[in-house]
C-alpha cells in the first residue's frame, strides 16, 4: 500500500503559481503540469488586461468578471462540441446506411 502511494507521489510535481499577487502551491499530476501552467498564464494575462481596461474596486471584482467570461467561453465551446458530435453521429448513420444498401 505504501509502495502505491510512493508511486503516485512520484508522478506528482509541486507547482508554484501567482494570481493577482497571491502565491499558491499545488501538487499536481506531472502530466498536467504544462496544461496547468499555461492555463494560469492565460488567466493571469486576462486579469492583467482587465485591470488595465477597467477600473474595479478590488481583485475580487477582477476575478468575478474573468470567471464570467471564462464560463461564457466554456458554454460556447460545449455547444459547438455538441454540434460536432451531432454531425458525426449523422455522418456515421449515413455511412452505415450507405454500407448496408450498397456493399455486398
Amino acid at each position: 500500500m505504501e509502495e502505491e502511494k510512493d508511486k503516485l507521489a512520484s508522478r506528482n510535481v509541486v507547482v508554484n503559481i501567482s494570481i493577482l499577487d497571491r502565491k499558491f502551491t499545488y501538487t499536481v499530476p506531472q502530466e498536467d503540469e504544462s496544461l496547468i501552467r499555461n492555463t494560469i498564464k492565460d488567466l493571469s494575462e486576462r486579469l492583467m488586461n482587465l485591470k488595465r481596461r477597467k477600473n474595479f474596486h478590488d481583485n475580487q471584482e477582477h476575478l468575478t468578471v474573468a470567471l464570467v467570461q471564462i464560463a461564457i467561453e466554456k458554454a460556447r465551446l460545449e455547444a459547438e462540441l455538441g454540434d460536432v458530435r451531432d454531425n458525426i453521429r449523422l455522418l456515421d448513420s449515413q455511412l452505415d446506411e450507405y454500407i448496408e444498401n450498397n456493399v455486398k
